[in-house]
């Protein structure tokens, strides 16, 4: 597999003076976060009009070159699963490529599945197999295996394919603009932004407690996202979620309380005690953790959402798409107890689906199924 590799300046900015002409650039990267809070940026893979580079940014300072590389505002960067990469970049080079394309958003506007995997877009798109065998190495350690490389190589030089056949399909399906606003979202720099006060809503299991104790949970989350960051350590480090669930339920208020919640070491104790004890008696509270998530449903009003369902699933089906790539019936659910701020009503989702579902629900259209048939909506 032919791609240059970079390892110094002068031979950065030689490449981003070719990649400047082609319209898109396709972009991956290596990392690892196992121990860090931040993700810690190990290879940068780019390929502009078949021509791929990797680019080694533990081998020099490559983030003034990386800036000018990502950062061209007239040309598209191409992502898989942008989500990761974005944050990684964002972190080292304190910029938010943009505009973004992600093949995996995509994919599921053209019925490819919710999150469809690198290797099988690939396959699906280009019919090609690509090796599996270094997706759990450590891509700090030097020198890399030039297998490893290939791998990371690959990562894009199949990428620029696969995108041209999805703007193609996009383009024939009359779809190419849907994803605009969700595109735009991933490149704005505050989406990438950590806001410890915002750490609560990570954390599974926190609409499960009661409403003052939710608040106990989210002061903590606060201070242990506000601690992680300084130490650069992974949040579960400090602390493990289901400790801050016990804490929350427990509300300790001196160390002989913290010693009796499992999980929560004496070392942990004697360092951060009087932080975590602190954080329980806070007053700072949240108005969105007095409200749940789903409004809640009588139990006879279930066989309205399922039929939301089957008008979901037959409108996605119409458009060659997964129903789930939509809403899922959380949303649903929300929907019928009368929510309207909801995904599901912008953009795209609302032209596909949503608009038909209120319609439905506001007496504007019926159900009908007749045997052998997918249900339809008829306007009353």
């Amino acid at each position: 597999m032919d791609f240059l590799l970079i390892t110094d300046s002068d031979a950065l900015a030689a490449y981003t003076g070719r990649a400047r002409t082609a319209t898109s650039l396709c972009v991956d990267t290596e990392f690892m976060r196992e121990r860090t809070y931040w993700p810690q940026l190990a290879l940068v893979q780019v390929c502009a009009e078949g021509e791929c580079a990797v680019i080694d940014p533990l081998a020099f300072d490559a983030r003034e070159g990386l800036r000018a590389l990502l950062g061209a505002p007239e040309q598209i960067k191409v992502f898989h699963a942008a989500g990761q990469d974005m944050e990684v970049l964002h972190h080292t080079l304190g910029m938010a490529p943009a505009p973004v394309f992600d093949t995996q958003l995509a994919a599921s506007l053209l019925g490819y599945g919710d999150q469809i995997g690198y290797g099988a877009l690939v396959e699906k798109t280009l019919g090609e197999v690509l090796p599996k065998a270094f997706s759990r190495m450590d891509w700090m350690a030097r020198p890399i295996d030039p297998d490893a490389l290939d791998y990371a190589a690959a990562d894009v030089i199949w990428l620029e394919g696969a995108y041209a056949k999805l703007c193609e399909e996009l383009e024939r399906l009359g779809r190419s603009g849907w994803l605009d606003e969700d595109l735009a979202a991933i490149s704005r720099p505050e989406r990438w932004v950590v806001k410890p006060d915002n750490a609560w809503r990570k954390l599974k299991g926190i609409r499960k407690l009661r409403p003052n104790q939710r608040h106990v949970a989210a002061r903590v989350c606060a201070w242990r996202e506000t601690t992680a960051l300084a130490r650069n350590l992974p949040r579960r480090w400090v602390l493990k979620d289901d400790v801050v669930l016990d804490i929350a339920r427990r509300k300790p208020r001196q160390t002989s309380e913290l010693q009796r919640i499992r999980g929560l070491e004496d070392k942990a104790i004697a360092r951060d005690g009087e932080a975590i004890l602190a954080a329980v008696a806070g007053d700072q509270s949240w108005p969105d953790l007095d409200t749940k998530d789903e409004r809640p449903l009588p139990a006879e009003a279930e066989p309205v959402v399922d039929a939301l369902m089957a008008l979901l699933r037959q409108q996605a089906l119409s458009h060659q798409m997964t129903a789930s790539a939509i809403a899922g019936r959380a949303e649903l659910t929300r929907l019928a107890a009368g929510d309207r701020d909801l995904d599901l009503l912008e953009g795209w989702r609302a032209r596909v689906a949503g608009d038909a579902l209120v319609a439905f629900l506001t007496g504007g259209q019926s159900l009908r199924i007749a045997p052998g048939t997918p249900p339809t909506l008829t306007t009353v």
